[in-house]
């Protein structure tokens, strides 16, 4: 593995630090990874945005550059999902923050729609196991007394997302349908490990509502490639959905990119649990055929 977070690191050294290791975290997966690797040990895990607040929404807010103050290390996308952040730790005037980009670990994929970097590398269980080790290795180099419990409960981490990974890929190796049209752009990542085909995007850009020309454009385009499901996020309008369906046949499915709701250690074990469910129900179990 590369020099992870090297630069960063370089400020702390490998000298231990007394006292409570405070790490904040921008998305919720990464609280996830992170309260996960913190179990058992001297580690608080900050969420610095609001939970039902999505990062692609967000307007920073005093409370929150607040909550960078005493901050010893953050975890953040660094590839255009959080881009605000570097100015709010800034504006908080802590200096001492150790900036963690996960990122720097993982290969990157280009959106579909305008060729930019796609920042939803977390909707992975591959990346997201990588991302752990990684940031199990970067936190013991903070705190080196820690790093033998660090790397134990990133093992135990990766070994409950590979169990539900594998269950279903298990499954999906014999999905009777493997292309799909998505609302969101954030899917790329999952689809690719489980050999799955994107074939559009319906949604223009991040949160925004596609024009009636740009509907029908997509509409045009699952017809034409025989595209029987859509996979949705539940914020989607659902009279688009409707005009989408009807005019298509194709099946709407609900799947997450986990990015609103209440901050928890099983948060992203359980979302993409879910998720790994309806790619199965929605390409295996439900399509007609041998």
């Amino acid at each position: 593995m590369k020099a992870l977070f090297a630069a960063s690191l370089a400020i702390w050294g490998t000298a231990a630090q007394a006292g409570v290791l405070k790490v904040g975290v921008t998305l919720h997966p990464y609280y996830s990874w992170v309260k996960s690797l913190a179990e058992g040990l001297p580690i608080e895990v900050r969420a610095v945005l609001p939970g039902e607040i999505d990062a692609g929404n967000y307007q920073p807010s005093p409370a929150d550059i607040q909550k960078l103050v005493d901050l010893d290390a953050i975890v953040i996308n660094g590839v255009g999902h959080d881009d605000f952040i570097l100015q709010m730790v800034k504006a908080s005037g802590n200096t001492h923050v150790v900036v963690l980009k996960p990122n720097d670990e993982v290969p990157l994929i280009r959106s579909t729609r305008d060729g930019s970097v796609n920042s939803h590398t977390f909707i992975s269980f591959t990346n997201a196991i990588q991302q752990t080790y990684g940031l199990a290795k970067a936190l013991g180099a903070l705190r080196p007394e820690l790093a033998p419990k660090l790397r134990e409960n990133a093992s135990a981490y990766a070994k409950r997302l590979r169990e539900i990974k594998n269950r279903a890929a298990g499954e999906l190796a014999h999905a009777k349908l493997t292309r799909v049209v998505t609302v969101h752009d954030g899917y790329s990542y999952l689809l690719q490990e489980f050999g799955l085909e994107l074939v559009g995007v319906v949604e223009p850009a991040h949160g925004l509502v596609p024009s009636a020309a740009e509907l029908e454009k997509m509409i045009d385009l699952i017809k034409r490639e025989h595209v029987q499901v859509v996979l949705s996020e539940e914020s989607f309008p659902p009279a688009l959905l409707g005009v989408l369906t009807s005019a298509t046949g194709a099946k709407v499915y609900l799947i997450s990119h986990i990015a609103t709701g209440t901050y928890s250690a099983d948060e992203f074990e359980k979302t993409m649990a879910k998720n790994a469910d309806t790619l199965v129900q929605a390409l295996v179990k439900d399509p007609k055929g041998p």
